[in-house]
């Protein structure tokens, strides 16, 4: 008697076989994807597994899901901070393919990405680091950049917000204010501000907040590369 598979069984027959035997990132990304969408602890486990193996090979998507695993404790147990460096990882391994890619990106940059790729615990302290450098809008008066800030520009609103979190160009320090002022660019989708805002939380300890917009700055990058690289 001929025996028929059902052509889904086959799919993920083959698609375990690419994962667990040929050891594909993305073949295990999509195992674990399976797997989450099971019901039981068992499942959800499982699927955490997956998605850490196929991040050690630096793939996005899974460094994403990792930290979402932690951020809600699926599969683990949870931990804001864990997730953190989870989404901070996948920010910086979809930022590391774009500039792999692009003939605009200097060398030193592709070179700086890959250390922080290669060093998570390296990459979280030059993200640490790199907050209290601010970055300046050329030949803008804190007044101009307050204006513009006022007016909805969300790069001002975000030079306005770290003025105010660093206590610099005239402000004093006002912490308050640097939150209003980050979150107001962030909303509007300023790479920058969404960047800034997650800084801001982790130095203030507030690591659930922190964990929402890494999450929301990683998800964007990752979309970014999508659009310049088609994967």
């Amino acid at each position: 008697m001929e025996i028929t598979l059902d052509s889904r069984f086959v799919q993920y027959l083959e698609l375990r076989n690419r994962a667990l035997k040929k050891r594909e990132p993305t073949a295990l990304y999509q195992l674990a994807q399976v797997y989450s969408h099971m019901n039981g602890k068992e499942a959800k486990r499982k699927a955490y597994e997956l998605y850490k193996i196929s991040a050690a090979f630096g793939y996005a998507e899974a460094q994403f899901m990792m930290g979402v695993c932690c951020e809600n404790g699926t599969g683990i147990r949870r931990s804001e901070q864990m997730a953190i460096m989870w989404y901070l990882r996948a920010e910086i391994s979809a930022a590391s393919d774009i500039a792999d890619h692009s003939e605009f990106v200097e060398k030193t940059e592709q070179e700086r990405l890959r250390l922080y790729r290669e060093d998570p615990y390296f990459a979280a302290e030059m993200d640490d680091a790199a907050y209290a450098q601010l970055d300046l809008q050329e030949d803008a008066a804190i007044d101009e950049i307050a204006f513009a800030a006022e007016a909805g520009d969300p790069a001002a609103q975000d030079c306005l917000g770290h003025s105010y979190a660093l206590g610099c160009n005239g402000l004093e320090e006002d912490h308050k204010a640097a939150e209003y002022w980050h979150r107001k660019s962030a909303q509007q989708g300023w790479l920058a501000g969404m960047h800034h805002l997650a800084q801001f939380y982790k130095r203030a300890e507030r690591y659930r907040e922190a964990a929402e917009w890494y999450r929301k700055f990683a998800e964007l990058r990752i979309k970014q590369r999508k659009t310049e690289l088609g994967w």
